[in-house]
């Protein structure tokens, strides 16, 4: 009778061990195409039935199927492709401001201020060519002013884009820390958490696209979340990430807890969207925004001091044609003409001495010959301006190859995951099978312990 009722025992459980994988095998047939879900496999073990030899089996729960190595690499990888992506666009909008198709490109305006001196030089009591130079000089000055504020603009929008992403950060990290403790509530109850621990990774891979992201597990099922080197999930703990300026302008990123100093941690960024923002703004912008002040500073400088020298046709000699700022920091949007000449053409000092008034050209010459001069570096106006745009041009496309490189290996890592973690109709299809006959079998062996025992009672009834 003992070995019916085993019998009957070992057919039960293996039925409900059975049933168990084919549940866990229809979840994964039914999110086959669910963003984010990751495979489960049943546990099924064996279990010794009291102290006989024989044993049974038991659903001890299911198991995601995962490889937390892939799964830093995904991090990694997110985080690089989209650090370059964000790079590739930001510094296509600084490209953008330098493009010189068209009469209003800088690069056409400096050979317009240049020339209006040759064609004072050939004609210096022509009024109409006395007012050119005036509107090529105020050319110059408001082209560089639209350079310069849209670079400031420019810098303006990205720390407002900086602070955005941060802010999304730490919308990432609450929820994040939020799960945390739902999942440790989860599994201190003995139950599945699985889901929970679906979303938790959703949230992980999007936050990876912000910021850098770096993940510790602990074996109770909650995780730490580092994001720029500095812990931004600590369990059940949420800190805040907060974009400042340093005192040169540039990003300073800091992390604390409510009320806690501030941890700096600017110099670890190295991946995301905000990574991609900083490099953009703090090396492209900034780099940008200086060689073009310098050029703008030096051109202006190297005019004035030239028109200085010369005379008006109304002999006044010592004016400026440009204001320009003390130091070349900002020249580009301060740069204007000069209140000494705006809107009279007679004091533009064609002449280099009072003796050759009202006709003398020697100063008109000169200007002209400042387009072949060096202003800075050895390099003229025109060449100094070609290396600001060509130095545009190499790092874009420098960075569309990154972006490149970058999108092909998380495509790679990601379709490693995907064989690890993702579902395979296939492969569910031939559990299914294996489940499906296992249950029959167990079924054909109650169904034979049940005939069996009814056979024994019928004889010891006799």
């Amino acid at each position: 009778m003992g070995s019916l009722n085993q019998l009957l025992y070992t057919a039960r459980d293996s039925l409900s061990a059975q049933s168990y994988g084919l549940n866990v095998t229809g979840q994964n047939i039914t999110n086959v195409n669910t963003p984010g879900y990751v495979r489960r496999d049943p546990l099924l073990e064996t279990r010794a039935l009291g102290t006989a030899t024989t044993g049974t089996v038991t659903a001890n729960g299911l198991r995601r199927a995962t490889d937390v190595y892939i799964e830093r690499r995904e991090l990694t990888a997110r985080g690089s492709a989209s650090a370059a992506s964000e790079h590739d666009k930001q510094l296509g909008s600084v490209e953008a401001l330098f493009n010189d198709l068209g009469a209003t490109g800088m690069g056409s305006v400096l050979d317009g201020l240049y020339s209006s001196f040759s064609a004072l030089a050939a004609n210096p009591n022509d009024p109409t060519v006395r007012s050119s130079v005036l509107g090529a000089a105020d050319a110059f000055a408001s082209r560089a002013n639209s350079i310069g504020n849209s670079l400031s603009d420019q810098k303006n929008e990205l720390f407002k884009a900086a602070q955005d992403t941060a802010s999304q950060i730490n919308q990432a990290g609450e929820s994040i820390s939020v799960l945390n403790r739902r999942i440790l509530a989860a599994e201190a109850q003995g139950e599945d958490a699985a889901d929970l621990k679906d979303q938790r990774n959703n949230l992980l891979l999007g936050l990876s696209e912000l910021v850098d992201v770096r993940t510790i597990s602990d074996v109770k099922g909650s995780i730490v979340v580092q994001v720029s080197g500095g812990t931004l999930v600590d369990g059940v703990d949420a800190r805040k990430l907060d974009i400042g300026l340093q005192d040169d302008g540039s990003l300073k990123l800091t992390i604390a807890r409510d009320g806690d100093t501030p941890t700096e941690v600017t110099k670890f960024l190295t991946g995301g969207r905000l990574a991609g923002i900083k490099d953009a703004r703090d090396v492209d912008l900034f780099d940008v925004s200086e060689r073009f002040d310098k050029l703008v500073f030096d051109v202006a400088s190297s005019v004035n001091a030239q028109h200085a020298a010369g005379f008006g046709k109304d002999g006044v000699t010592g004016r400026d044609l440009f204001d320009v700022p003390a130091v070349a920091l900002g020249s580009g949007r301060a740069v204007r003409l000069s209140a000494g000449v705006a809107g009279n053409p007679d004091a533009i000092a064609a002449a280099s001495d009072t003796i050759s008034l009202p006709g003398g050209t020697g100063n008109a010459v000169a200007l002209a010959n400042l387009w072949s001069q060096p202003i800075s570096g050895g390099r003229t106006a025109a060449e100094t301006y070609g290396d600001i745009v060509g130095g545009i041009g190499q790092r874009k496309a420098a960075i569309a190859q990154a972006v490149e490189t970058q999108s092909a290996i998380k495509d790679q890592v990601q379709a490693m995951r995907e064989s690890v973690s993702g579902v395979s109709l296939d492969e569910e299809m031939v559990a299914l099978t294996k489940y499906q006959r296992a249950y029959e079998a167990a079924g054909k062996v109650l169904s034979v312990a049940d005939e069996l025992l009814a056979d024994l009672i019928n004889r010891v009834g006799r």
